[in-house]
Parts: structure tokens; C-alpha cells; sequence
């Protein structure tokens, strides 16, 4: 097995998330690319629950602080709206997978098509795609960070696609099925509803369709996802949560297939995140290290997995480099304003170190 860890430079804070990827298993095609279409675009897939919907502040206050916080000097321009990374949401709220039935939880909607929300609409990108809670652009979710790190990586004219449906609350081992991604039956058959197969699958579909309508080419470079908490019990949902995850990545890469790099889902990236497991006494969830440890190692599996560590320096307690929930921004169990963004931005640079965007 061969791993690599980078410290990233944010600004100029030194941010010491350590980003690993690893390959046990041989992952994407590495022979002779052939030439791009001149028409080609990347497309990445953001999932997960409520820490990826979007629950951090991005009132002009918080934000602004985080981004003296880390030496940026382009707010203004930045939060107007970022075109060259165009986003299309549609969250639901506690794993509502009814799409005609938004009244249920109106509140916990997010979307940026509000004539169709599941028909997907893609905009510049703006802080403010996270869950409404009665009103629209209060919250952000790491799309944020990730398209402000990517931004000068497109044009206008091909911008890079992101795509997010993420569902508060949900899980591989939720009771009953609104709030699960698919778990496999006894035979071996993922149910017939399912947060993937029910919601994320078609609305990236929908997604693609709008892409093609452009006259562009959409290549699915990579899904990222930050889920875990809800399993994260140190028991029995801890214990297979890797092969679940694996389960479900390895559908989303045949299901795909098509559109990725060579017509070889292997190409996809999975990009995932850590859950918290820093010094923040007040998270709801247990045994957290449990959870990265599984984490990890379906990061170890494939060469085309990737992993965002978001704690570094858990051993040290270097508290600077820790992603925190809590203020400004967030609450006990979502992170702060400056942390939101910066994971976005741990994302983007997965993407950038390793190339996924070529």
C-alpha cells in the first residue's frame, strides 16, 4: 500500500489537513489518454447529510470574518457569484425522498430550481445553498469553499459542474428507509427505495441532461461525500460502514460508467471526509475514531478513493488545524463558518493535487 500526506496552504494560514489516498487495488486507467473532446466538462457529485446539505452561516458577518480569518481579499467578488463553477442543488430535509411533497419539510429544502426543484438548475455559485431554515441563502454547505478553490481552473464559456443532494439526517442504518443509503437484503439486492437510487441517481441524471443541453460533454470526475455521523455508534453501523460505502460506490461507478473518463467508471474519484473527532466535548455522536477508521480503510481499497482527514493532528491536539462545529457559524453538531469553507477547500484540493480535473 502506498499513501501520501500534503499540508495544505490556505491563504497564508497553514491548514494541516492531511489528505490521503491510497491503492491497494488497482483503480482508474492509467494507459495513453486519448485526445479530449474540445466540448468536455467536469462534473462532480457532492452527497451526503447534513454537514454537506449545508448548516454552517454565511451571513455577511460570519463570512467575511472567515475570510480575513484566512487572508483572502475577495469577498466581494467571490460571494456575487463565482461563474466559471456552476452549481445545481436539490437537499431534502431528514430524508424526505417524496419530491412532490415538499411541504413536509419546507423548511429543510434546498435547491436552486424553484419552479422544478428536481428537474436541477445550475447557477453561479453563491454562498447560501445549505438548508433554508425558512429563509433562503442563510447557509452553506462546503460547495462553497470547494468551487472557490477550483474557480480559476474553468472558463465562463466550460466551467466546472457541481451537483448536490444531500439529505439531513441520513444514514446506512437509519430505521426504516427514508433516511438510508442503500443497504444490501440477504440477497445481495439494494431495496427499491433508497436515497441513491431514489433521489441522488436521477437528479445528477436530470443534471447531466441539462449539461448535454448546453453542447457540452459531461465527464463525472469524481463524488465527494460527508456522511458518518449517524452511524457513527462504535457498534454494529460503525462496523460495516466500509463495505456499505463500498457497496454503493461500486454501483455509482457502473451506473455511470458512461460518463466517465474512457467510459470506465473505475475513473470515478470518491473524495470522502472524516467525521469530527476533535476536542469539542459537546458532538452528539460516539466513538468517532471508529468511524475514521472505516473510513480509512475503504480509502486503502482503491487507488481512485481519497480521504480528507479533519482532524491532522488528533495526536497532537493541535487545535489551529482542527475543522470545528460550533461558533460563529455552526452549532454542536455542524461546523463553523470558517470551516465550511475551509473543507470545501480540503476538497478542491484532493481534485487539484491529484489531476482529477484533466
Amino acid at each position: 500500500m502506498k499513501s501520501f500526506r500534503k499540508s495544505i496552504l490556505l491563504g497564508v494560514a497553514f491548514l494541516a489537513m492531511s489528505i490521503t489516498g491510497c491503492n491497494n487495488n488497482a483503480g482508474g486507467d492509467t494507459s495513453k489518454e486519448p485526445e479530449k473532446d474540445p466540448n468536455e466538462v467536469s462534473v462532480f457529485l457532492l452527497s451526503g447529510q447534513s454537514n454537506m446539505q449545508g448548516n454552517s452561516s454565511c451571513s455577511a458577518t460570519n463570512l467575511k470574518k472567515a475570510f480575513t480569518d484566512l487572508g483572502f481579499e475577495d469577498y466581494d467578488e467571490v460571494v456575487a457569484g463565482m461563474k466559471t463553477v456552476q452549481s445545481s442543488v436539490y437537499c431534502a430535509g431528514y430524508g424526505e425522498l417524496d419530491h412532490t411533497k415538499l411541504e413536509k419539510n419546507s423548511k429543510l429544502q434546498s435547491y436552486t430550481n424553484a419552479e422544478n426543484q428536481f428537474a436541477g438548475k445550475f447557477i453561479d455559485t453563491v454562498p447560501g445553498f445549505g438548508n433554508f431554515n425558512g429563509k433562503s441563502g442563510t447557509n452553506m454547505g462546503p460547495e462553497f469553499g470547494l468551487a472557490y478553490a477550483l474557480k480559476d481552473k474553468a472558463t465562463e464559456e466550460k466551467p466546472i459542474f457541481l451537483v448536490k443532494m444531500a439529505s439531513n439526517g441520513s444514514g446506512f442504518a437509519q430505521s426504516g428507509t427514508k433516511y438510508n443509503w442503500p443497504v444490501k437484503d440477504a440477497n445481495g439486492n439494494f431495496p427499491e427505495i433508497n436515497l441513491y437510487s431514489t433521489f441522488a441517481k436521477p437528479f445528477l441524471e436530470n443534471n447531466l441532461k441539462l449539461i448535454e443541453d448546453m453542447g457540452l460533454k459531461p465527464v463525472i470526475k469524481g463524488w465527494l461525500w460527508h456522511q458518518g455521523e449517524s452511524d457513527c455508534d462504535g457498534g454494529t453501523k460503525t462496523a460495516s460502514y466500509a463495505q456499505r460505502l463500498g457497496d454503493m460506490v461500486g454501483q455509482f461507478r457502473e451506473d455511470f460508467k458512461d460518463y466517465a473518463r474512457k467510459g470506465d467508471g473505475a475513473n470515478i474519484a470518491f473524495i470522502d471526509g472524516m467525521v469530527y473527532q476533535g476536542s469539542n466535548p459537546k458532538t452528539a455522536w460516539t466513538k468517532p475514531a471508529d468511524m475514521n477508521a472505516q473510513k480509512q480503510q475503504f480509502a486503502d481499497s482503491n487507488d481512485m478513493n481519497f480521504i480528507v482527514d479533519t482532524y491532522a493532528n488528533a495526536e497532537e491536539k493541535v487545535d489551529a488545524n482542527e475543522l470545528k462545529p460550533g461558533n460563529p457559524g455552526g452549532d454542536s453538531m455542524h461546523y463553523n463558518t470558517k470551516s465550511s469553507l475551509r473543507l470545501g477547500m480540503a476538497y478542491g484540493q484532493v481534485i487539484i493535487d491529484n489531476n482529477l480535473l484533466d
